[in-house]
């Protein structure tokens, strides 16, 4: 028996009816891709290289001259290039003693013999010294609008500001470290959360590609089940030349989570129904937390790329805790950590009624840490979104920087009232 022929018709109907079925798949697994992974992933792809770092740190050298720029007083330390003023030996950067610079939005920030950042006003006490990254240090504003400068006014003692623009959780522990004794009775840990993934960076632009902190800190990596420090990979700014040698780059990678991460990514593009396959997994877990709160007892949602989630990270960011503890009470003072706020975690945890950090938080329980987590904090005062842009604008305004303060103060108040006396 012939087989029967299939007509040129029956071709071009099939064809006419699955093209739309194709392109309607494509265009929802498209949308859904770039609704659900997060930016900061998707600008991850196709930058796996080390040709790639090598270039790029050529032209933000060339593109972004200095860190600190327009400097009004300044030691110098190396030469002008990227980051060179801020280098560090033992802790990647650090700002210079006694350094003043402008910014080029034209804020002026003043710098003390250690460092820290400068109040306007002083007191003939010190009681708090706070470390951690710019939400601490309060980029972006003036120094009387610091929420150590407002917290300092309501308790009448210095507050001081150890922060440090870019810094790890583990670079704010080391630098309290480092310093030894400050003669403040109480020493804040600043963590916020999106600071866990800096702890498992050595080289900061295979974190962020376009950051003008062209440079390496130390990491602490896993060794026989336990953690060890893995030191600055840079001793001096002559080291720095390193950074242009594939060679040095293909060691440093080894020991960073991002840049593995990087080469374990799928390819995302067309066809995007295929993409949508491979990134089936972060999707649905940002679908499932995006559910009504009373799916997420039978989901046990998490947030994707969480890195609190993940066990080396945390068990990072559990030492490096563990570590400031210890040291606080060695040197007779109170060591509490501090979630910081940004509006991003504060409108997540509104929306989805989780808390990223829930894990960290139960751990500071358990260990009977003292701790003040001002995301919740915040998320339970039910600020509406236009609030809340008035408080962050990227990093906290002066009025972000109020709140916090208030918030601490009244935590201080609540659980600290032998060490806060009431200002006279």
């Amino acid at each position: 028996m012939a087989r029967r022929r299939i007509s040129t018709k029956t071709i071009l109907f099939w064809f006419l009816a699955f093209v739309p079925l194709f392109i309607m798949l494509e265009v929802s697994s498209y949308i859904l891709m770039k609704k659900t992974i997060p930016t900061r992933i998707i600008a991850r792809l196709g930058k796996r290289t080390l040709d790639f770092y090598v270039a790029q740190r050529k032209h933000v050298v060339v593109n972004q001259p200095q860190v600190l720029s327009k400097p009004i007083r300044s030691k110098e330390i190396g030469d002008n290039r990227a980051g060179l003023r801020m280098f560090h030996p033992e802790l990647g950067w650090d700002y210079p003693p006694n350094i003043v610079y402008r910014d080029i939005d034209g804020i002026t920030y003043h710098h003390g013999n250690g460092g820290e950042r400068l109040s306007p006003d002083s007191y003939d006490k010190t009681l708090i010294a706070t470390y951690g990254d710019s939400f601490t240090y309060c980029a972006n504003v003036r120094d009387d609008c610091t929420w150590q400068t407002f917290l300092a006014r309501r308790l009448g003692a210095n507050v001081l500001n150890f922060g440090v623009e870019g810094y790890g959780s583990d670079q704010a522990m080391m630098k309290h470290e480092l310093q030894g004794q400050t003669k403040a009775r109480i020493v804040m840990l600043c963590i916020l959360p999106e600071n866990i993934n800096r702890v498992v960076n050595i080289y900061r632009p295979f974190y962020t590609y376009n950051d003008p902190l062209q440079l390496t800190k130390p990491i602490f990596v896993k060794k026989g089940g336990r953690l060890v420090l893995m030191s600055n990979p840079l001793k001096s700014v002559d080291d720095v030349k390193k950074l242009d040698d594939k060679k040095f780059l293909e060691k440093l990678a080894k020991h960073d989570y991002w840049y593995q991460l990087d080469r374990k990514l799928p390819i995302m593009g067309f066809p995007w129904t295929i993409s949508l396959l491979h990134w089936a997994n972060p999707i649905f877990e940002q679908i499932g937390i995006s559910l009504p709160a009373v799916f997420h007892k039978l989901l046990t949602p998490h947030y994707p790329w969480n890195l609190f989630d993940e066990e080396y990270p945390f068990s990072v960011m559990r030492h490096l805790i563990d570590r400031f503890e210890t040291n606080a009470n060695a040197l007779n003072s109170t060591p509490i950590i501090v979630i910081m706020p940004h509006k991003d975690f504060i409108q997540e945890t509104v929306n989805y009624g989780m808390n990223r950090t829930a894990r960290l938080t139960s751990y500071l329980t358990n260990q009977k840490y003292p701790f003040l987590d001002v995301v919740q904090t915040m998320a339970d005062m039910r600020l509406s979104r236009s609030q809340l842009e008035k408080l962050y604008q990227g990093h906290a305004t002066a009025e972000g920087n109020q709140v916090l303060a208030d918030i601490l103060y009244s935590y201080l108040r609540k659980n600290f009232e032998r060490l806060v006396a009431p200002k006279t």
